[in-house]
C-alpha cells in the first residue's frame, strides 16, 4: 500500500493527459483539412513559444535577462517556417533563413546592453535550437514536402508520440512500484535504473507491435518494417530518457521542480522534453528512406 500511495496525483495526471490525447487526436485526425491545418501550426508555435516562455524563465532565475519576448516571436516565426516550406513553397532552406534571422535580431538587440553579450545571445540562440526546431519536426513528420499515396504523416506522427510516451510510463510506473537503484542523483533522485530500462523495453516492444498495427490500420501508407521498427524502438527508448533528463539538468541548474505550474502537468517543457530528442530521430529517419 505504500507504494501505491506515490501516486496520489495520478488521477489529476491521467484526466490531463486524456484530454490531452483526446484533442491531439482529433487534430492529426482531421490534419489534412486546411482549416484545420492552420490550427494545427497555430497550436504547435503556441506550445513551442510557451516552452520558450518557460526556458526563459529557468535563464531569469540563473539572474540572467534574456529578451524573452524576443525569443517567443523568433520560435513562432520558425515553426510557421517549417510549416510553410514543407506544405507550400518546398525550400528547405527558409527554416534556416529564420534560424540566421533569429540570429541576427538576438545580436542587435544586444546593441544597447553589451553586459555579458556572448552568454545572453547563447542563451537565446540556444532556446530556438533546443525547443522551437525540434518541436518543428513534429509538423515536418505530420506535412512531408512531397507526400505520396504510400506516406500518411497522420500515422508517423502518431507513431513518435506512441512510442516516445510509451517510454516516459514504463519508466514512471515500473520506477515509482520496483525502483531502487537511481539512475541520476544528480540530476533527477526519483528516476531509477529499474525504470530506465523499463521504459526502454516499452519503447522497443511498441514500436515493434505498431508494425502490426500500422499493417492492419494503415496499409501501405505507413510502410514500417520489423528491422526499422526494432532500431527505431533502441533510438526513441535510449534518446526520449536522454531529453527528460536534459530539462532535469536544466531545472537542477536553475533550482525549480517543474517548469511551469500547469495543473496535472508541471509545464510544457515537462510535457515536450522527450520528444525534444525523439521527433528528429523520426524525421531524419523518413528523409533518409525518403518515405
Amino acid at each position: 500500500m505504500l507504494k501505491f500511495r506515490q501516486f496520489s496525483d495520478l488521477n489529476k495526471r491521467i484526466f490531463v493527459s486524456l484530454m490531452i490525447a483526446i484533442c491531439a487526436a482529433l487534430l492529426i485526425g482531421y490534419a489534412s483539412n486546411p482549416y484545420v491545418a492552420i490550427l494545427v501550426v497555430g497550436v504547435m508555435a503556441f506550445l513551442a513559444a510557451v516552452g520558450v516562455w518557460e526556458y526563459g524563465r529557468l535563464a531569469v532565475s540563473k539572474g540572467l535577462t534574456p529578451s524573452i519576448p524576443l525569443m517567443m516571436g523568433v520560435a513562432v516565426a520558425e515553426v510557421f517556417a517549417f510549416y510553410i516550406a514543407h506544405r507550400w513553397i518546398h525550400s528547405a532552406e527558409l527554416p534556416v533563413f529564420i534560424l540566421a534571422l533569429g540570429l541576427g535580431l538576438f545580436f542587435l538587440y544586444r546593441f544597447r546592453r553589451s553586459e555579458e553579450a556572448l552568454l545572453h545571445v547563447a542563451v537565446e540562440f540556444f532556446s530556438i535550437a533546443y525547443i522551437a526546431v525540434p518541436l518543428s519536426y513534429m509538423l515536418a513528420i505530420l506535412y512531408p514536402i512531397s507526400p505520396t499515396p504510400d506516406h500518411d504523416g497522420r500515422w508517423w506522427l502518431v507513431y513518435l508520440l506512441l512510442v516516445t510516451k510509451i517510454t516516459d510510463i514504463g519508466a514512471y510506473f515500473v520506477g515509482k512500484l520496483w525502483g531502487k537503484h537511481r539512475l541520476a542523483p544528480v540530476l533527477s533522485p526519483k528516476k531509477t535504473v529499474e525504470g530506465a530500462v523499463a521504459g526502454f523495453l516499452s519503447a522497443v516492444l511498441l514500436s515493434l507491435a505498431m508494425v502490426t498495427i500500422g499493417a492492419k490500420f494503415a496499409g501501405s501508407s505507413f510502410p514500417l518494417k520489423l528491422w526499422d521498427a526494432f532500431w527505431l524502438g533502441i533510438l526513441i527508448g535510449i534518446f526520449g530518457q536522454i531529453g527528460d533528463l536534459a530539462e532535469s539538468l536544466l531545472k537542477r541548474d536553475a533550482v525549480v521542480k517543474d517548469s511551469n505550474a500547469l495543473p496535472g502537468l508541471g509545464g510544457v517543457l515537462d510535457m515536450m522534453d522527450s520528444l525534444i530528442f525523439t521527433a528528429p530521430i523520426v524525421y531524419f529517419y523518413l528523409q533518409w528512406h525518403r518515405i
